[in-house]
C-alpha cells in the first residue's frame, strides 16, 4: 500500500463508528505520516481519553513517524500536555515520550523528560524520558540533562556512559 493510500485509508475509514480494532489496524498500516488532515485525526485518537488505550498506543506510535507533519509542533504540544498529566495512563505516557524520542524536539521537550526523571512517576515512564534525552545527546539542552542526571539513583551510570560516548 503507498503513502497515498494509506492516507486514504485514514481519510476514508469514520473513526467514530469504527470498532477498536479497525482503528488499530488502520494505525498499525502507517509507516509515515506526513499529511496534516491524516495527523490530526490520529493526533485525535492519541489525545482522546475516551478511547481504548491500545488505540492511542497506536495512534502515538504512528505519530512518532510525523517528523516532517506541518503538524509537528502541535504533535510535540500534545505529548508534553499528556506526559505532564498525572491522571493519564502510563502506558500512552509511554508511547509518547517514544514518540519524542524519535521527533525533532526542542528544549522544552527535554526539559520535560528531564523533569518526568525527577519526579515521582513509574519507573518506565522515567525510563522512556530518559530514551527521549539519550536520543537527542547531540542537542546542547540534552547534554546539560545529562550532566545534571549523573548523580540519579537510577539513571546516573547512564547517563555518565551517555556522556562519555559524545
Amino acid at each position: 500500500m503507498s503513502n497515498e493510500e494509506k492516507d486514504y485509508a485514514i481519510g476514508t475509514l469514520d473513526f467514530a463508528s469504527a470498532t477498536s480494532e479497525e482503528k488499530q489496524e488502520t494505525l498499525r498500516q502507517i509507516i509515515e505520516l506526513h499529511d496534516a488532515d491524516s495527523t490530526q485525526q490520529v493526533l485525535a485518537l492519541g489525545m482522546n481519553t475516551q478511547e481504548h488505550d491500545l488505540v492511542r498506543i497506536e495512534a502515538w506510535r504512528a505519530l512518532s513517524m510525523a517528523e516532517t507533519s506541518p503538524l509537528l509542533n502541535k504533535i510535540l504540544e500534545a505529548a508534553a500536555q499528556l506526559v505532564r498529566n498525572s491522571e493519564e495512563d502510563e502506558d500512552v505516557q509511554i508511547y509518547a515520550l517514544q514518540a519524542l524520542s524519535l521527533l525533532p524536539v526542542t528544549e522544552a521537550e527535554i526539559q520535560l523528560a528531564q523533569d518526568v526523571i525527577e519526579s515521582d512517576a513509574y519507573i518506565l515512564v522515567q525510563s522512556a524520558a530518559f530514551a527521549t534525552i539519550k536520543a537527542h545527546k547531540e542537542l546542547p539542552r540534552a547534554v546539560l540533562a545529562l550532566e545534571s542526571l549523573q548523580t540519579h539513583p537510577e539513571f546516573g551510570t547512564s547517563a555518565a556512559r551517555e556522556l562519555q560516548s559524545l
